[in-house]
C-alpha cells in the first residue's frame, strides 16, 4: 500500500493526462487499493475545495474515512467502479491538483491521519 501523500506527489507530475488511455496506463502501475485512494481523495477534495476541514456530517458514523470512502470496498466497489477511474482522472484534468490539495488540507485540518488513509 502506497501512502496517499506519495500517491498525490507522484500523480501531480503527470497531470494533465493527455487521454483516458494515458490515465489508465498511469493507474496500471498501482494496486486497486492505491487507485481507489486517488479517486477517493479527489472526490473528498472536490467536496471541500473551499474549506479547511472536513465538513460536519460528511463522514457518516458507520463509514470509515479511508481510501475506499467514495469508491466502496473491494471487490464490489459499490459506488465508483474501477472501470471508470481513468475516465475520472482524465475528465478532472488539471482540477485534480486542486482537489488533492483540498483533500490534504481538510483531512489534516480535521485531524485525520493521512498515514491511515
Amino acid at each position: 500500500m502506497t501512502s496517499i501523500t506519495q500517491l498525490i506527489a507522484n500523480i501531480s507530475h503527470h497531470i494533465p493526462f493527455a487521454s483516458e488511455a494515458a490515465a489508465q496506463a498511469y493507474l496500471n502501475q498501482y494496486s486497486l487499493d492505491d487507485q481507489a485512494a486517488l479517486i477517493s481523495a479527489a472526490y473528498i477534495g472536490r467536496d471541500h475545495i473551499h474549506y479547511d476541514k472536513i465538513q460536519p456530517d460528511y463522514v457518516p458514523v458507520d463509514v470509515r474515512f479511508d481510501r475506499f470512502f467514495t469508491t466502496g470496498t473491494p471487490p464490489q466497489y459499490q459506488f465508483v467502479p474501477p472501470s471508470g477511474w481513468a475516465s475520472i482522472l482524465y475528465e478532472k484534468n488539471t482540477q485534480l491538483r486542486t482537489y488533492h490539495e483540498a483533500f490534504v488540507r481538510c483531512a489534516t485540518g480535521s485531524g485525520y491521519s493521512l498515514a491511515a488513509f
